[in-house]
């Protein structure tokens, strides 16, 4: 009862923020993937559960209102936040990421952008951001799934339906519908086919 209490404030950023219907597809893509039994639930009971259970999702809603408040509610998004403690290892500095995004863990993860598609699916201790400190931001597509431990560094753009392997480090465009992986990546299929020599993006 206790932490539905503690969730409850969340609801009305929910329905007064602008930032509301893209929350809404967050929550829905997360319940797709954590609890597909619940897909039927209302919208907000599945907000207040995401909440309570999710400390990710909870870094998630609070970067998705930071744009999009008042100054009287972003000081009542303080005193909300001081209800739970976000994930302090899992940072956000990105301009513009599309709905569903996906953050599975956060342990360790930096999430800093120009831009993000929708339905990204980010893995722990990823680190995306700066090659440098002058070189500009990476721009990535729709339904881009980023394993464990990679990093996608400078101003490159990983193309739409992507999957990043663990650990690859990727300082080079990526064409859309591949699969990457190593240091650095390398693709290893293109258009769901094995590639026999692997070869580096452009």
């Amino acid at each position: 009862m206790l932490n539905r209490l503690k969730a409850f404030p969340h609801l009305l950023f929910l329905k007064s923020s602008s930032a509301g219907p893209m929350i809404e597809k967050d929550i829905r893509r997360w319940i797709q993937i954590c609890a597909p039994e619940r897909s039927n639930y209302p919208i907000a009971e599945n907000m207040l559960w995401l909440l309570i259970r999710y400390p990710e999702f909870r870094n998630v809603f609070y970067f998705r209102l930071g744009a999009y408040l008042s100054i009287p509610q972003r000081l009542l998004l303080v005193l909300t936040k001081l209800l739970y403690t976000p994930i302090s290892t899992l940072k956000f500095f990105t301009c513009v990421a599309g709905p569903g995004l996906y953050v599975r863990y956060g342990l360790g993860t930096i999430v800093g952008a120009r831009e993000i598609g929708e339905n990204c699916w980010i893995s722990q201790g990823v680190a995306i951001g700066y090659k440098d400190g002058n070189g500009g931001l990476p721009t990535i597509g729709n339904n881009v799934y980023i394993g464990a431990g990679s990093k996608i560094l400078g101003p490159v753009n990983i193309g739409d339906n992507v999957i990043v392997g663990a650990n690859s480090v990727v300082i080079k465009d990526v064409p859309a519908n591949c699969t990457i992986a190593g240091i650095p990546a390398r693709i290893i299929k293109k258009d769901g086919a094995k590639i026999s020599n692997a070869f580096s993006p452009s």
